[in-house]
C-alpha cells in the first residue's frame, strides 16, 4: 500500500490533529475487536483505520472553538 499524502488527509478536514486522533481511536477499536485473533498486528490496524477514514467509512467531527 502506498501511504496517503498529507494533501489527501487534509482534504478530509483542515485539522491534522483531528485526523491523527480519529485514526488512533479507530485503530484502538480495531485492536479491541481483533485482540484474540492470530494475525494481531498493530501496524495493520493503523493502516486499516487510515483506510476507513480515507474511504469515508469513518467521519471526522470537529467541534468549533468557543471564544470567551
Amino acid at each position: 500500500m502506498i501511504p496517503p499524502s498529507t494533501k489527501d488527509l487534509i482534504e478530509i478536514t483542515d485539522s491534522k490533529y483531528a485526523v491523527v486522533v480519529a485514526v488512533a481511536k479507530r485503530a484502538r477499536v480495531l485492536s479491541e475487536e481483533r485482540k484474540d485473533k492470530e494475525d494481531y498486528r498493530l501496524s495493520s490496524m493503523v493502516t486499516d483505520a487510515l483506510d476507513d477514514v480515507l474511504d469515508g467509512r469513518i467521519k471526522i467531527l470537529v467541534d468549533p472553538v468557543k471564544e470567551e
